[in-house]
């Protein structure tokens, strides 16, 4: 918890200033399918209701879907640009037909429910981005030097001023006072001559996990058969790059 808190306010530009946060604490809030009051006035005259509305709902489902998978499993994973990009724009959308609302004393009730809804996004948002700031804060060297794809342009930016901000801590109040060949954060003795560091925190990729299966995937290395609709423990090591393919989803 202690660690959330410097996360959201290291977050900066990453984590938008949005409203409070709806829904129960501590887990995912409950299904956020938010769509506008008017087609006309939120999209255009010529816009299909029934897709729109599909569209709308299923971002709000596939931004919950990321952030359970990027609490749930061990590493950072891929940033989701495009779906961000979608949602703020859905909200900033929304956010226009509430504020609308309020001259309107008939459509009070409208407006709370509508307000709701939008806080409830909201909160998955911000939820998603905290949880992925703590992650580069417990990992930030081993991100840096092998995960910086998956970063988005600002937590790349992140990631570096933490490192320079941990690197300048650390050798102000610790290093400068040892021996030559222990003066490293990612060595434990440079003395070894070794080229690979062996003092960078990684994530536990062998962690267990539960997921659930998308699609047939066939049989694992020591024959486990992963079917469509399967749900199991299982090692996250071994479903990892499932994951990162989108066939599987963790719970």
């Amino acid at each position: 918890e202690a660690g959330e808190a410097e996360a959201g306010a290291g977050a900066g530009a990453l984590v938008p200033a949005l409203g409070q946060s709806v829904g129960p604490a501590g887990g995912p809030p409950p299904s956020m399918n938010l769509l506008p009051d008017s087609v006309e006035d939120a999209f255009g005259t010529d816009a299909d209701l029934g897709a729109l509305g599909r569209g709308l709902a299923n971002d709000a489902d596939l931004l919950r879907q990321a952030w359970i998978n990027e609490s749930l499993s061990p590493e950072i994973l891929e940033y989701q640009s495009e779906l961000v990009d979608r949602v703020r724009s859905l909200i900033s959308n929304q956010e226009e037909i509430v504020e609308a609302y309020e001259q309107d004393p008939a459509q009070a009730l409208t407006r709370m429910i509508r307000f709701a809804e939008l806080n409830r996004i909201k909160f998955c948002l911000r939820s998603y981005l905290r949880k992925r700031l703590l992650k580069i804060e417990a990992f930030a060297i081993h991100i840096f030097l092998n995960l910086t794809a998956r970063l988005s342009p600002e937590e790349l930016e992140f990631a570096q001023g933490y490192i320079d901000a941990e690197n300048k801590l650390f050798e102000d109040s610790v290093l400068q006072f040892m021996p030559r060949d222990y003066d490293s954060l990612i060595h434990q003795s440079e003395a070894m001559q070794s080229d690979v560091p062996d003092m960078i925190p990684e994530p536990d990729l062998d962690k267990a996990v539960f997921c659930h299966v998308t699609e047939d995937l066939g049989h694992l290395e020591g024959g486990l058969e992963l079917a469509e609709g399967d749900i199991l423990a299982i090692r996250y090591a071994l479903v990892k790059d499932f994951l990162l393919q989108d066939r599987i989803k963790l719970l």
